[in-house]
């Protein structure tokens, strides 16, 4: 992360940078920073700081990461004040968060809105790391990592009011599940590209196989709940990443999307036990083989068609965008697919 060749030689951005700093913090002295593009994520322009300073006579260091909305992007429009304020609620209820510093929304000030946050040193595990052979370690790594979600979805969002600034509340419909596919649509009918028939076909058949979501059953949904999206030490989550996918909706939406991309990881077995011994929501098969097919729609056709209209309208040059985007359309007709071999009507 802090190689040589990810040091951002920009001499305009590093001054801004260092100027926004020092207004922040007065009472240091000779501030200098060496600045890294943090390289990882598709949906933000995230940058390490390395900050020195004299402070009342003695040497001082921290180090930031600056979250940056990008121009044009897969996840338009980029709100940092949304991230900002859903990190603070997730650190007033006690769950694994970055500690956050400021919350800049003047696009004069670096180009684009952001927030500063702590720079978290631990590691990000991948799931065929070595140490998971010992069925012990691995089995105290899944047990952390639905248990986290037990405790997200046991979080009290209407006591900390989520729903004024957290989606799909601003979409007309009946409830979070209708909302979301009407979102889903709506980003569709904004993109300038082709007809998608496989991708109407599966929402026609997410809209006819909707369950109905009781009052009781809304819940905090992280949204991009996956094994490599959070900081670990010593089999314990330290801290969670990426919140920009968060919203109101049912539970079974983050076992769906656990299941999708974090492999062993995905809530099975002694995982499920301890999930619902933590949060008291029983895991509904039925619901999670419901929101699969919701998730891959967003996450696999949704996102790389945005990416692709960003880059056909000139928003974007990121070549990350694209790589999000390829297959798009081959997505929806497999979707559709095994809707149909597994007898969907």
């Amino acid at each position: 992360m802090d190689s040589p060749a990810n040091i951002v030689r920009d001499a305009d951005f590093n001054a801004r940078i260092v100027a926004y700093l020092r207004r922040q913090l007065p009472q240091a002295q000779d501030l200098v920073a060496t600045v890294l593009r943090i390289m990882g994520g598709r949906s933000w322009d995230v940058y390490g700081v390395q900050a020195r300073w004299q402070e009342d006579g003695e040497a001082t260091a921290t180090d930031f990461v600056f979250r940056v909305a990008p121009p044009g992007g897969i996840l338009e429009p980029h709100d940092p004040s949304l991230e900002f304020r859903l990190i603070d609620t997730y650190a007033r209820n006690g769950l694994p968060v970055p500690k956050t510093y400021w919350l800049e929304l003047d696009p004069a000030v670096l180009g684009q809105p952001f927030y500063v946050m702590e720079w978290i040193r631990d590691e990000i595990p991948e799931l065929d790391d070595p140490r998971f052979d010992d069925p012990a370690e691995k089995q105290r790594y899944g047990l952390e990592f639905a248990g986290t979600l037990a405790k997200i979805h046991s979080l009290d969002w209407r006591a900390e009011k989520l729903d004024e600034f957290l989606p799909p509340g601003t979409v007309s419909g009946e409830d979070p599940i209708d909302r979301e596919i009407a979102w889903c649509e709506a980003r569709v009918a904004e993109f300038s590209l082709p007809p998608n028939p496989g991708l109407r076909a599966v929402f026609q058949w997410l809209r006819a196989n909707r369950p109905r979501m009781r009052e009781e059953d809304q819940r905090l949904v992280y949204g991009d709940y996956r094994f490599d999206n959070f900081f670990w030490c010593s089999g314990r989550i330290t801290a969670l990443l990426d919140f920009e996918m968060a919203l109101i909706g049912h539970p079974m939406e983050d076992i769906a999307f656990a299941r999708f991309l974090s492999g062993w990881a995905g809530i099975h077995g002694d995982q499920i036990r301890h999930y619902e011994d933590i949060s008291g929501i029983t895991v509904d098969e039925d619901l999670v083989a419901y929101f699969m097919v919701l998730k891959h729609a967003q996450i696999n056709v949704i996102v790389g068609l945005a990416g692709l209209d960003a880059i056909n309208k000139g928003r974007v040059k990121d070549s990350r965008a694209l790589s999000l985007a390829n297959g798009a359309h081959v997505q929806s007709s497999a979707l559709l697919g095994a809707i149909l071999q597994a007898g969907g009507q």
